[in-house]
């Protein structure tokens, strides 16, 4: 008998549900080790008030994404509260059951080892990981994917068995089709990709066609009544978000959308099976088939909404404005774990005889390694909005002084409602009520756009530091800000006459990303003092104030980096221009110290705050920026002075 003819042996079964078991309980541990993250904390600002779902309706009409989650979570937050481990529950039971409807869903079209390594799959890869905790929709439109394709199946198994109208099944069908349709715009397209595959594939009566057909109509009514609302209320700027339209763009969104549904190690064990299946096939054998009916057309099911949810998704980013993403294509992730599980039953080691059992179980340590990711649950993984308010909050002299912060530029533009929402529900989130933030651009910091006031609040604050006594905030920056640019703000901000010659102190906050099976910490968070000039010319250890942070949060306090501007030079050859010389200090712990020193060319240019110019400082090549050569590297500075 040809051995790709039978299932797998069931003891694989068993490991790969144990895996997916212990990926599935992670996803409840550490609900609170990590504060929210920019994206939640906009959650929290659609639901945070007592207006009821009516508001809630209102404040989602700000953002891009329906607004079926937010009802939930309102909904859930009045009996829970908003603490952190409240907050994302929701998405951590979304997620298993994401899991387990699929599992549930599939059961007659795979093996149940095939189920059980594609839940152990999808329970290890990183899109699930972080949505299982993150205060998004991700982890419902996971849950709904995975109803989806149960519904489907149990659709078509019902018309093959009985002849007669199936209403209960199309009545599920749709009332899931427009509840996943409200929760995210992606599964709209999913949701038009499984009704044109039913209609296709499905030789029913017409009465059955003509309900598909209504459903659909249905259903796309409702979203665009929606999206025609929310066009007219967004506060974003759809045309101008950090989405692209080139091919460049389109490609890496895909290739993101895959390695976050497939880690590492398991991508390497599925090009495997791939390799080993075009061998047998080429060899003439035949592939191992759960059911003969249901298991190629719910295969080909998935592939086919895979598929079209990509091409429709870039045409939708073409031809309505730029969207596409690799999270917007990980809300479809239950379609491609089927492929996976497919993928096993027909190409994965049998486990029946010594070499398979052998081969079996390195695929086993291949995919259980990625176990060792879960450490991470405890680890603070997102921007550091908690940690640094807890630093503000203890900086001397700073108790209800104006704090300066950097808005998140790119999230939102610089109009008074993200004016708002950044001081009083980013920055001021974990800051006592109250607490007087005022939001600046990164041009408004460096002089570029004058603002009154803001010369004179940095002036003082560099009295202070001479005096010894008051508040040195100079500025606080999360989001939007990589190493790189928050250098060069606090370059920007040593150059300011109100505070040279007394230095810029960027003290470094840290946040945990996976590196293969690893976590390492990358700097992340940014708060910037101003400390007095040097009193000699030894390289001394910068002033620092004394602060102390609880639990994990004293973990991520990273590197000091001292700025000192020491003069400028004007150039007289052809048009006048300014090249500012600094030196930069690092300090690391348990480290010698590192410095250098720099030379960049000052542009005074302030063009808006576009997709050309996203940086901290103006694209040179920007009409009336400069007229100059290009810079070779000074734009370009790196994070690793």
């Amino acid at each position: 008998m040809n051995v790709s003819l039978r299932a797998p042996a069931r003891w694989q079964f068993f490991v790969y549900g144990l895996i997916a078991f212990i990926a599935c309980c992670g996803a409840f541990v550490g609900l609170s080790a990590s504060g929210l993250w920019i994206d939640e904390l906009f959650t929290v600002h659609l639901i945070h008030h007592n207006g009821g779902l009516g508001e809630v309706f209102r404040r989602a009409l700000t953002d891009t994404h329906p607004p079926f989650y937010y009802f939930l979570l309102y909904g859930w937050t009045r009996l829970a509260g908003l603490s952190e481990w409240a907050l994302r529950l929701p998405s951590a039971v979304f997620a298993v059951l994401a899991i387990v409807a699929f599992a549930a869903g599939t059961r007659r079209v795979l093996s149940p080892t095939a189920i059980a390594f594609a839940c152990a799959v999808a329970g290890l890869s990183e899109f699930w990981f972080h949505q299982s905790q993150n205060t998004r929709s991700y982890a419902l439109c996971m849950a709904f994917a995975s109803c989806l394709i149960w519904a489907a199946i149990a659709l078509r198994k019902r018309t093959r068995a009985h002849p007669g109208f199936p209403l209960a099944h199309w009545l599920v069908l749709s009332v899931l089709g427009l509840a996943a349709s409200l929760t995210h715009a992606y599964l709209l397209l999913a949701l038009g990709m499984v009704l044109l595959f039913l209609l296709l594939s499905l030789s029913s009566s017409w009465r059955l066609r003509a309900a598909l057909i209504i459903t659909g109509l249905v259903v796309l009514a409702f979203n665009a009544a929606y999206y025609k609302m929310m066009i007219h209320s967004s506060e974003q700027d759809l045309q101008n978000l950090w989405f692209t339209n080139s091919v460049g763009f389109f490609k890496m969104q895909t290739r993101q959308a895959f390695y976050s549904l497939v880690p590492g190690r398991i991508a390497l064990v599925i090009g495997l099976m791939l390799l080993f299946g075009i061998q047998r096939k080429c060899a003439g054998n035949s592939f191992f088939v759960f059911d003969e009916l249901d298991t190629r057309w719910t295969t080909a099911l998935a592939g086919f909404v895979l598929v079209g949810v990509i091409a429709c998704g870039i045409g939708v980013s073409l031809l309505v404005a730029p969207s596409y993403s690799d999270r917007n294509l990980g809300t479809c992730a239950p379609f491609a774990w089927l492929l996976i599980g497919r993928l096993y039953d027909a190409m994965g080691p049998r486990g029946d005889t010594r070499g398979s059992k052998i081969l079996a179980v390195l695929v086993m340590l291949l995919v259980g390694a990625h176990l060792a990711l879960l450490r991470g649950r405890e680890l603070p993984r997102t921007e550091s909005w908690r940690p640094t308010a807890h630093f503000i909050e203890q900086l001397p002299g700073c108790a209800n002084q104006p704090l300066p912060v950097i808005l998140p530029y790119r999230f939102g533009h610089s109009n008074t409602f993200f004016r708002s929402l950044a001081e009083h529900d980013f920055f001021g989130y974990y800051l006592p009520s109250g607490a007087p933030t005022q939001a600046y651009l990164p041009a408004e910091l460096a002089a570029r756009r004058p603002v009154d006031g803001l010369p004179q609040l940095l002036a003082s604050r560099a009295a202070n530091a001479e005096s010894g006594s008051g508040c040195t905030l100079l500025a606080w920056g999360v989001h939007d800000l990589q190493e790189s640019s928050a250098l060069k703000v606090a370059l920007d901000l040593a150059r300011q006459p109100g505070i040279a010659p007394r230095r810029v102190l960027m003290q470094e906050f840290m946040t945990y990303v996976p590196s293969g099976l690893k976590w390492v910490q990358i700097p992340e968070g940014y708060v910037y003092l101003v400390v007095p000039k040097a009193a000699s010319s030894r390289v001394e250890p910068p002033p620092s104030p004394i602060i102390h942070l609880q639990g994990n949060e004293a973990t991520i306090v990273g590197d000091r980096v001292v700025v000192d501007y020491l003069t400028s030079y004007t150039g007289s050859s052809g048009p006048a221009y300014t090249v500012d010389i600094y030196s930069i200090q690092r300090w690391t712990a348990h480290k010698p110290p590192y410095e250098d020193f720099l030379a960049v060319h000052r542009l005074t240019c302030d063009p808006p705050t576009s997709k050309d110019n996203w940086d901290v400082w103006p694209n040179p090549e920007l009409p009336g920026c400069s007229d100059r050569p290009l810079p070779t590297h000074a734009s370009d500075i790196g994070g690793q002075l």
